[in-house]
């Protein structure tokens, strides 16, 4: 007894030694050191905007900088594909080994055979720099050359303010009446609308009138501005410049005013009807911003423009007339709208028209047409573009 007794105290003794007075011999565990990642820093792509319109046949490319390019950076151009909703690499490069470097970027042509594309340039990360992404939308025009006889044509996106079709759209030519869509825009604008014009000596002398309304006599305005866009009356249109600009050649002013606001950097009016004047012109291009603007925002416009006839009675002697449009592509498709013909000698066949393409509005203008016959037909043509290629995308 007293052994075990013993033998117990001294197993204690010795545990309370081996904790309390010894040292353990077991190796600490080394302090973790945190290591602090270099700082990369970002990388800039300039030289190239956000937004390109350019003919689809003819070469695109874009040269452009990238910074840093330390070692050489991979770049690769790439193209949003709808079908797969995701992006295919089109091409590849590599920059020089500098601090700034530039490369030129070719889009190519056969990836521009829809209007619209969604691009993007990509400058992949290194150890050092951040990765950028440059999105570029590029809209192709003239897809495919139409075979046109007009002298030249345009059309143009009102939703988009982007250019579908360009013939020569900026040059500068004789508009003959499609004049008569800036002076149907300030009548419609004057506030004046509702109110009435005396016909003037001036206006009953006027050439090219219809319906030859006599001096002295007294038109509701709505009437005059039907009588302006469907038969085409000159007539009708000096007794509009006359009541809102007081005369016409304040009208005149006016109306050189407007085409400035409306940055139509190609136009330039003489007379308010269109008639050959020395130093009248206008553009295929201009001619469609003049319709873009005031179709949207004018139901009066629309109305007048989507007519067929309009029968009214004048104000002073009663005289009831019935006016017929010029615009001989009615019931052609539910598709057009209406719009303005023109025709003088130096003019040739013109023709400015509505169309609108599954719910966007586009605005036409064809000028210069040999004849009259060859006005829809190229109208038709410039249609059909619209039709094939105007909503298309990759």
């Amino acid at each position: 007894m007293k052994r075990t007794v013993s033998l117990a105290l001294a197993l204690i003794i010795s545990l309370s030694v081996f904790s309390g007075g010894c040292t353990s011999t077991a190796a600490k565990k080394p302090e973790a050191t945190s290591k602090t990642k270099p700082q990369l820093v970002s990388t800039t792509v300039t030289g190239v905007a956000s937004a390109i319109t350019a003919p689809s046949q003819k070469k695109l490319k874009r040269t452009i900088k990238v910074s840093p390019s330390n070692g050489g950076r991979t770049v690769r151009l790439q193209l949003y594909i709808s079908s797969s909703k995701s992006y295919k690499t089109v091409k590849t490069y590599k920059t020089e080994d500098s601090k700034t470097a530039q490369l030129t970027i070719l889009f190519p042509k056969k990836y521009r055979k829809k209007r619209t594309g969604k691009w993007r340039i990509v400058v992949l990360k290194t150890d050092k720099a951040k990765q950028a992404v440059k999105k570029v939308k590029i809209t192709s025009k003239n897809i495919v050359t139409k075979k046109l006889t007009c002298k030249t044509a345009c059309i143009y996106c009102a939703d988009d303010k982007k250019v579908v079709y360009d013939l020569g759209m900026n040059k500068q030519r004789a508009q003959a009446s499609t004049t008569k869509i800036m002076t149907s825009i300030l009548l419609l604008e004057s506030g004046k609308l509702g109110g009435t014009s005396t016909i003037s000596k001036k206006s009953s002398k006027t050439p090219y009138s219809h319906p030859v309304m006599k001096e002295g006599e007294v038109c509701a305005n709505k009437d005059l501005l039907y009588t302006l866009l469907l038969p085409s009356s000159n007539g009708a249109a000096v007794a509009v410049a006359e009541n809102i600009g007081g005369s016409v050649s304040g009208f005149v002013g006016m109306m050189n005013e407007k085409a400035k606001n409306m940055g139509l950097k190609n136009t330039r009016f003489v007379t308010p009807h269109g008639l050959d004047e020395k130093g009248h012109y206008s553009s295929a291009y201009d001619i469609c911003l003049e319709l873009a603007y005031i179709y949207p925002k004018s139901p009066n416009f629309r109305k007048v423009i989507a007519s067929s006839t309009h029968t009214f009675t004048t104000k002073k002697y009663k005289t009831k007339y019935t006016v017929e449009t010029t615009d001989m592509l009615k019931g052609y498709s539910d598709k057009h709208m209406g719009g303005k013909t023109g025709t003088t000698t130096n003019a040739g066949n013109c023709f400015a028209s509505v169309y609108v393409h599954e719910g966007k509005t586009y605005t036409v203008a064809m000028l210069g047409a040999p004849t009259d016959e060859e006005r829809w037909s190229n109208t038709k043509t410039l249609y059909s573009y619209i039709d094939e290629y105007a909503n298309t995308q990759y």
